[in-house]
């Protein structure tokens, strides 16, 4: 998170299209974060489902020969089953994923730092059931809009530090909560390995709203013809290239779709 000093530039939807104008649309990949990007933040996690409309236009930025991956710290499958179609999903920071054709692939950890993350799962067991999300990669604790988990967070917070550090496990807030994650994957491993998976991909966006998505925002500025976009209703230090607001996800995905995908034509951006 070495650029998150800098103040992205606001990204009016007038501006799309002189925006990303000098890179063409040869063989555009759209990379997305989930929770707070394409759909608003819910009280209850489970209730996250794609907006109608954001669904509507990523089925048809793929229908049209578009490539979209989701990034998320959820795992794929809770993904998939919100957005409701064949989309590429790397899940858990990275270290999960599904391909648009269904198959399931998993990084590797070794089994005794699997095992640190076990043994410190027990640090939460004094939060409220539905609190707690246990995923292989981490364990993230949500308030939301939650403030007596908050409350109970901040009492115990210190120990819970010492304690996850202890673990050798590193500690990532994002809005509405904190995970205790491994450092094997992030979403900054998750573009490098994709960028890797995709050498003709031209350009390359990725939009995300929080902390967990600086990673990727960090990765995305090394790469040639690529851009990060922060979802954020106010200015702050990001280091995305530009920032819109979260009511403009939509308009931003309508403008992919009619300028920036190849419509059928052209090789396919993967090797």
């Amino acid at each position: 998170m070495g650029k998150m000093g800098l103040m992205p530039a606001r990204l009016a939807p007038d501006k799309f299209l002189s925006f990303f104008s000098p890179w063409g649309k040869s063989s555009p990949l759209l990379l997305t974060d989930y929770d707070g990007t394409l759909t608003p933040f819910v009280k209850e996690r489970e209730k996250a489902f794609l907006p109608p409309k954001t669904k509507f236009l990523l089925k048809s930025i793929c229908e049209a020969g578009g490539e979209v991956i989701i990034v998320s710290g959820r795992r794929p499958e809770e993904i998939l089953d919100f957005v409701g179609l064949p989309l590429e999903i790397w899940g858990c920071h990275g270290m999960e994923r599904i391909d648009k054709y269904g198959r399931s692939t998993r990084g590797y950890i070794p089994e005794e730092d699997l095992k640190k993350l076990d043994n410190f799962s027990s640090q939460l067991d004094y939060f409220p059931r539905g609190s707690v999300e246990k995923k292989p990669s981490g364990i993230a604790l949500h308030w939301r809009e939650r403030t007596e988990i908050f409350d109970m967070y901040m009492e115990v917070s210190v120990k819970l530090l010492s304690e996850a550090s202890s673990h050798s496990l590193k500690v990532m807030p994002f809005n509405g909560g904190v995970e205790f994650i491994l450092p094997y994957f992030n979403k900054g491993t998750a573009i490098t390995e994709i960028s890797a998976l995709y050498p003709k991909a031209c350009p390359i966006c990725y939009l995300g709203d929080d902390a967990t998505d600086e990673d990727a925002f960090d990765e995305i500025r090394k790469l040639k013809s690529a851009t990060g976009i922060l979802v954020s209703n106010d200015e702050k230090a990001s280091a995305a290239n530009a920032y819109i607001s979260q009511n403009e996800v939509d308009l931003f995905l309508y403008f992919w779709l009619n300028e920036m995908t190849p419509k059928g034509e052209g090789d396919d951006v993967r090797r």
